[in-house]
């Protein structure tokens, strides 16, 4: 039968994943296709958009072996890593790889902003403070470093919407998408022509922005020929993967924050105007995917990636060490790690230190401690950091009484439970194994009218599986050593200024 599936597509940090939404059956299928991330040096992190686009393509193939004929599917919604510039040739050729949402190249950049108009003239134009993932100062490293590349953009896409072009010849973007760029009005949700001009961009450039839930163009025919795709399929604008992903954990209502363990750690909330930090902690204010809301989010750069990048080292010594054992081992040491402390900057961080030079530290090593406190100080340490972002947003009178968590944590009973006792508030597992896919498919179903509201897809195909109570006793512990935490970025922070790496 026609029209039987959803299809929502998440273009990843390490992976494109897809999400079907079974219409009939209230089911959800996943795929996923591995992706590559290249580090140049310290400071930089760059994908290539060829990449995505074979990506999807073979993603498209692994659903067709799934339902059969693809005439079933009936709209497509785009989500994505958030902030990427990609830089377009006059005919949409790549003119360089992405620069994406960890690269932290720009930082002088930063210092170029300030002096030019300013961190409150930014604050009034944009909703959010200067920081190295935004579109303004990537645009401002090329204009200094590789001028011939800026010179021949004819259009810049975030990485979501880079597909969308492949799939529809639109150069369009969303509202929450386009948010983080430092170059977009996030309380009238515009382009900031003022600041477009104060910088002396081409406007032209920019793709045209459009709510979230609006359709943005069909599957082309050159499109259904590279992808198998049938002609004619509407695609939804979606939304950058914080976005879509809020919405594909249900968080449409008050009372509730997200945490998103990926590569990064993102906790967020949904409000109803934009938001305004003066404080310079590296909060991002951004249009939600749904019309008419704001949504206010910190964002750890290493906290999945921190757990991987310490299961990759230990693989030279076992090679099948998977992450089950890892959780295994920290769960036999007590909850503190009898004091050791990790600060999961391995690239920088974003919030609540908006400081490129940033880099890990485990702090207070004995010779009581072995791997197993190593491990376990590392889940603590990402926790400590999505604790961070928690109180911030308690700042703004966003107060919790369930966080949803997702991602690779939300299988670890032990992550939830140490994220409960950290932040002190009941932690909810759900069914989505990928919120930003499935977020993406549900604001395609309402974008076309199959779903009602967000309400009517979310409580069709969400529901709750984990629910962990905070320990008072872990959280006194995790109080005291989070004070310790924070105290130790204090000390160290002219240190990472005075010692830049190369």
């Amino acid at each position: 039968m026609p029209g039987e599936y959803i299809l929502g597509i998440d273009l990843g940090t390490s992976s494109l994943k897809a999400s079907l939404l079974d219409l009939y059956n209230t089911k959800i299928k996943s795929e996923s296709i591995e992706l590559a991330v290249s580090y140049p040096d310290s400071y930089s992190a760059e994908q290539n958009p060829y990449d995505w686009w074979e990506a999807f393509r073979n993603l498209i193939q692994k659903i067709k072996q799934y339902i059969g004929k693809l005439d079933s599917i009936q709209a497509i919604g785009l989500s994505g890593q958030m902030l990427g510039l990609i830089n377009l040739d006059s005919k949409g050729q790549p003119l360089r790889p992405a620069l994406i949402w960890c690269d932290q190249r720009s930082f002088n950049e930063l210092n170029e902003i300030r002096e030019k108009i300013g961190e409150e003239k930014l604050l009034a134009n944009t909703a959010n403070t200067p920081l190295t993932g935004y579109w303004l100062p990537k645009l401002l490293w090329l204009r200094n470093h590789e001028k011939d590349v800026l010179q021949k953009s004819r259009h810049y896409l975030l990485p979501k919407d880079y597909l969308r072009y492949r799939l529809t010849d639109e150069y369009i973007t969303e509202v929450s998408d386009a948010s983080g760029t430092l170059l977009f009005d996030v309380a009238h949700r515009t382009w900031s022509k003022n600041l477009i001009n104060d910088f002396d961009f081409d406007f032209s450039c920019f793709p045209r922005v459009v709510e979230s839930t609006e359709i943005t163009g069909y599957v082309t025919s050159k499109a259904s020929q590279e992808t198998g795709l049938p002609e004619g399929i509407p695609v939804v604008g979606g939304g950058g993967d914080q976005s879509s992903g809020g919405i594909g954990l249900g968080v449409i209502e008050k009372g509730i924050m997200s945490c998103v363990l990926g590569t990064s750690g993102v906790v967020m909330a949904q409000t109803d105007e934009a938001k305004i930090d003066r404080k310079n902690r590296g909060l991002h204010s951004f249009c939600y995917s749904i019309p008419g809301k704001w949504f206010l989010m910190g964002c750890t750069l290493a906290a999945g990636g921190s757990y991987r990048w310490l299961r990759h080292s230990l693989l030279h010594l076992q090679k099948d060490l998977n992450y089950d054992q890892l959780n295994s081992l920290a769960g036999e040491i007590e909850p503190g790690s009898e004091q050791l402390v990790f600060l999961p900057y391995l690239i920088g961080e974003r919030t609540p230190h908006s400081d490129p030079n940033a880099r890990g530290v485990y702090f207070g090593l004995s010779y009581q401690h072995d791997i197993r406190h190593i491990i376990r100080a590392t889940i603590e340490g990402v926790a400590f950091s999505q604790r961070e972002s928690v109180e911030i947003l308690k700042d703004f009178g966003l107060e919790a009484d369930r966080l949803i968590v997702s991602g690779g944590a939300a299988k670890s009973q032990l992550w939830c439970q140490i994220i409960a006792d950290v932040t002190g508030i009941e932690v909810v597992t759900t069914n989505i194994d990928d919120p930003a896919s499935v977020g993406a498919a549900f604001i395609a179903g309402v974008g076309t009218g199959v779903f009602n509201s967000f309400q009517s897809g979310c409580g069709r195909f969400i529901q709750y599986e984990q629910i962990l109570e905070p320990s008072s006793g872990n959280n006194r512990i995790y109080k005291a050593l989070f004070g310790k935490y924070q105290e130790l970025y204090k000390v160290l922070k002219n240190y990472y200024q005075n010692f830049q790496l190369t």
